[in-house]
């Protein structure tokens, strides 16, 4: 039976409520889902909301298990800056659904790029915070989703990419990994309750909100003034957060919004996660 058809056959196949039938059509779906999002686009036909959330069900237990088996790969890349990103890409493609793979989100942040250097060329630091999260003529491209901060989406970064809303750490990733296709050395800092990106520039450090409008704040201001100001904090400002800070505290975010919704198996699977990097730290 040709391909098509026989992917044709399945999807007629999904809502036979045998599950003799539902094994074997997790099989069948298990052994193409790498090429299946490129196969269903020469289909006559799009798979229904129903059938594609089905599809997704089929698939879920070969994704988590794979999830969990290739989660610490990251550690294996040459910079922190690959290994953040690997790490964010694994989270976010599985977040995101079945269609999407890890690599997706590097073509994702190359066109964002490409497209930062046609409005605005080798931006600096300062510059790209503007073009990334300031508001230009009534409109901002990135923002913080004030109105649903524990949302569980704010970590997938290409739900951040798609509708331009985000989280502190998730808009700061942004930010840096953006900042690396620039050539810029941008870094997080693991600022207690509120992430924040940290920049040098001038010869002076600069701790950035990219959760505010990009704001840019004098670091030594920041570990003086703040009302939480001690010997502590000047430790983390001084300090960039690490790639192992950075992963686990997106983890600890999504464990608490999965709590908040209850949904018990994707909290168990982030605590997972979390539980590998930090025996391997």
């Amino acid at each position: 039976m040709p391909a098509l058809a026989q992917l044709d056959h399945l999807i007629t196949l999904l809502d036979d409520e045998s599950p003799v039938v539902q094994e074997a059509l997790q099989r069948e779906f298990t052994s193409i889902r790498r090429d299946l999002p490129e196969r269903l686009k020469h289909l006559q036909r799009s798979l229904t909301a129903e059938e594609d959330q089905h599809v997704g069900r089929l698939l879920e237990p070969i994704r988590k298990t794979e999830l969990e088996e290739t989660w610490m790969r990251w550690r294996w890349l040459e910079n922190p800056h690959a290994q953040l990103e690997e790490g964010l890409a694994q989270i976010s493609a599985y977040l995101n659904g079945w269609r999407t793979q890890p690599g997706d989100l590097a073509q994702r942040l190359d066109a964002l790029a490409e497209e930062a250097f046609r409005d605005g060329g080798r931006m600096d630091a300062r510059e790209l915070s503007e073009w990334l999260f300031a508001m230009k003529d009534g409109v901002v491209r990135f923002r913080g989703n004030s109105k649903a901060y524990y949302q569980a989406s704010n970590s997938n970064l290409f739900w951040v990419l798609d509708t331009g809303l985000g989280n502190p750490i998730s808009l700061c990733c942004l930010y840096r990994l953006l900042g690396h296709r620039f050539g810029l050395d941008i870094q997080g800092c693991n600022f207690p309750g509120h992430f924040l990106a940290r920049v040098e520039m001038n010869n002076r450090e600069w701790l950035v909100d990219c959760f505010n409008r990009g704001r840019f704040m004098l670091a030594s201001d920041v570990a003086r003034h703040h009302p939480a100001a001690n010997p502590a904090l000047e430790d983390v400002i001084r300090q960039p957060a690490s790639v192992d800070q950075t992963l686990l505290r997106i983890l600890r975010n999504l464990d608490e919004a999965f709590e908040r919704t209850e949904n018990l198996p994707l909290r168990h699977t982030m605590r997972r996660l979390a539980g590998k990097l930090m025996e391997e730290a």
